[in-house]
């Protein structure tokens, strides 16, 4: 790869993200400049109340910015219309959580194809694919638990499959081993790092634990809602750190 130039798979210029808490407005981000290159792992690392998730819901397309721009897939979402974001978000990006959002009635299986049925995908292909997925994150003889009927982690694990169920190019995954153990954590954050080299996504961790610095290229600190460095991570990184500080 280049080491002057690369794909950009999300980019945040000058984003602000002001909210309005009775007659006063509190930033959660203030100016905040990001891209991320294709085929990278970051972290986005920071305390409670930093701004992380706010960031992370920009990136996604989850939210919009009160002021400045969004770049997802090479286009700039605030010319989008809410269809055409929504598609732009089935289609590219795939989002962990810390709470796992799980349907509670439906079984694992059913849960990983929720996001194929909303892309009109024919039941058969779904269901091959989504037990394909639940598969490959170590779940193979689960499809029809329902997530009661799972560990924390286990629920995770269909959470990671159901992100990756429209392949995307972007996985976004905010604090996902939050509500885990350590050694839970360590496997999910290795099923991470298996996507970033072995499926080439991109991916994007939001989280407070500083030890998750060994998985990734690059790491992002945020504080008070502004971008204080952008540094190596513990994998060698393909371009300088400065770079993804859009000039």
């Amino acid at each position: 790869m280049s080491s002057t130039s690369f794909d950009v798979a999300v980019e945040v210029r000058k984003v602000w993200k002001l909210y309005k808490i009775g007659k006063t407005f509190y930033p959660a981000l203030r100016g905040v400049s990001l891209r991320v290159p294709k085929g990278t792992f970051v972290i986005i690392l920071g305390p409670s109340g930093s701004g992380k998730s706010t960031l992370m819901h920009i990136m996604g397309a989850l939210d919009t910015p009160t002021r400045g721009v969004v770049y997802l897939a090479g286009k700039e979402v605030s010319t989008l219309s809410d269809p055409e974001r929504a598609k732009l978000r089935r289609d590219y990006v795939g989002f962990v959580f810390q709470q796992f959002y799980l349907i509670p009635r439906l079984t694992a299986l059913e849960n990983v194809e929720l996001p194929m049925i909303a892309k009109g995908l024919p039941r058969r292909i779904r269901h091959r694919r989504a037990k394909k997925l639940l598969a490959m994150v170590g779940l193979e003889g689960k499809e029809n638990h329902k997530p009661m009927e799972l560990s924390g982690g286990e629920q995770q694990r269909v959470a990671i499959a159901r992100a990756l169920a429209n392949n995307p190019e972007l996985v976004l995954a905010d604090e996902p081993t939050g509500n885990l153990d350590s050694v839970t954590s360590e496997s999910i954050m290795n099923l991470m790092l298996d996507m970033n080299e072995r499926m080439k996504k991109t991916i994007v961790v939001v989280t407070h634990n500083p030890e998750q610095v060994k998985y990734s290229h690059y790491v992002v600190k945020i504080r008070d809602g502004k971008i204080i460095s952008v540094g190596e991570g513990e994998r060698k990184p393909p371009y300088p750190p400065e770079m993804l500080l859009p000039s």
